[in-house]
């Protein structure tokens, strides 16, 4: 019998790297705590057990919040190993594990030394606050971090405006530049090399997050000045923004992709993210925007010449992902931007692709003329099925089901599947395709939601 050995791929090799620095520092971090700490976990007594918890409760609190900065720092190598999708579903839950060491922290430190001095909880608190300007900051610093995890449920139950998660989500900087000073005076992090290796941690996460967040879009805008060419009504309510600039040969992406984008225009300056809605050309690039917002509703009134910073290309949700030759695509709504760029980068190889695109009215739907166009130039390999929610002769109407998946696309559990729209639209789909008995491992999407 032989036996085939595989060897992993590249992006399994960088993530497995990834995940052993990961625990490497994971284990340096509690391998200072014990070392400086083993004093007070070997004499519990008169409120040690109490001081060792609550330092290695701060420890790990400043860890997991460098880990949040890798998360949102649009390290873009980082995220493409990855994927957006996945980063925001473990920064949203290691957003819960910051606020719970860094509560922690203090109170298991506040109760360890009034055991220890004989004194009241709250005469212990004031003596930090009082008596150490280092506390006294991360003391603010951990008001400001419960204040962003309260604003953030509130938020995104509300369904708050997305400018407020921006501005809330802002804050954070200043909390950790509050608390930096607090973190080099603790007994575990005093001196010696246990200072040198925290400071390297620390500098060369902020030190990713600068470059990748702020310095790179800034280069990449000097580089290429992205400027506004025009702006297309594309239906009632949705408008595309094609940017031009300088070297666009070099601004390259893959169909499907996303981008930062961050108009240099009074009351639109905060950064949004928007799919690429055209495939590359090497002359310009187009973004397709609905609106459904305060901001997305000033697309339409954005003057050619206005100057764009493109933080960008970004995301997993390319065909290079795909193990199948062919596609099916659904769209709910505007998630049909990045699937228009992806059906147009198939089209020149004669890939089998069949859409589902769906829209409340004949006039909602985006780029109907040009998917006509894509058809002709495919010969049959391109079919869209158009699925309005008001009954119009012609098309079909209602929701984007079993029985219509089944039915517009028989062989569709040959395919790979790209979903794009609305969270509540993507889950029900992936439920579908699952209860049909497809392979979840064949389904691609990516929520764009905060």
């Amino acid at each position: 019998m032989e036996f085939y050995f595989s060897p992993p791929s590249k992006t399994a090799v960088k993530k497995f790297l990834i995940y052993v620095l990961f625990a490497s520092n994971l284990v340096t971090i509690l391998f200072l705590w014990w070392t400086n700490s083993s004093y007070y976990i070997q004499n519990p007594e008169d409120g040690h057990l109490e001081v060792a918890l609550g330092r290695i409760a701060g420890l790990l609190g400043q860890y997991a919040i460098l880990i949040q900065l890798m998360l949102v720092g649009r390290v873009r190598w980082f995220e493409h190993l990855f994927g957006f999708d996945r980063l925001n579903k473990v920064h949203r839950w290691i957003g819960y594990s910051i606020l719970s060491l860094l509560l922690t922290h203090p109170i298991f430190l506040v109760v360890g030394n009034a055991k220890a001095n004989g004194v009241p909880l709250l005469s212990q608190l004031a003596d930090f606050l009082a008596n150490k300007e280092d506390v006294l900051n991360a003391f603010f610093a951990l008001l400001i971090f419960i204040l962003i995890v309260f604003l953030s449920i509130v938020i995104v139950r509300r369904k708050l405006r997305y400018e407020t998660w921006y501005f809330t989500h802002l804050l954070t900087y200043l909390a950790i530049w509050l608390a930096f000073e607090h973190q080099l005076n603790t007994g575990d992090l005093r001196d010696g090399w246990a200072l040198s290796y925290w400071y390297t941690l620390n500098f060369t996460v902020f030190g990713l997050v600068l470059v990748y967040r702020f310095l790179r879009p800034l280069y990449s805008f000097a580089r290429h000045r992205f400027v506004i060419e025009r702006v297309v009504q594309e239906t009632p309510d949705t408008y595309s923004l094609y940017l031009t600039g300088h070297h666009m040969e070099e601004f390259t992406f893959e169909a499907g992709q996303y981008a930062n984008l961050t108009v240099l225009k009074r009351n639109m300056w905060y950064t949004h993210p928007f799919s690429f809605s055209a495939d590359y050309n090497g002359k310009n690039i187009r973004f397709s925007i609905k609106g459904l917002g305060d901001y997305t509703k000033q697309i339409k009134d954005i003057t050619p010449g206005t100057s764009v910073i493109v933080d960008g290309p970004l995301g997993l949700f390319v065909e290079s992902r795909a193990t199948r030759d062919k596609f099916l695509f659904i769209a709910g709504g505007i998630g049909i931007t990045p699937l228009r760029a992806m059906i147009e980068s198939l089209a020149p190889k004669k890939k089998d692709v069949v859409l589902l695109c769906g829209s409340r009215t004949v006039q909602d739907i985006a780029f109907k003329n040009e998917f006509e166009l894509l058809k002709q130039q495919t010969n049959g390999t391109l079919t869209v099925h158009h699925i309005l929610g008001t009954p119009t002769e012609g098309y079909e109407s209602g929701f984007i089901d079993k029985e219509k998946i089944v039915r517009l696309v028989p062989d569709f559990y040959t395919r790979e599947v790209f979903l794009c729209g609305p969270p509540p639209m993507m889950k029900i789909m992936v439920e579908n395709l699952k209860g049909l008995g497809f392979d979840e491992r064949h389904i691609h999407y990516e929520k764009f939601s905060f």
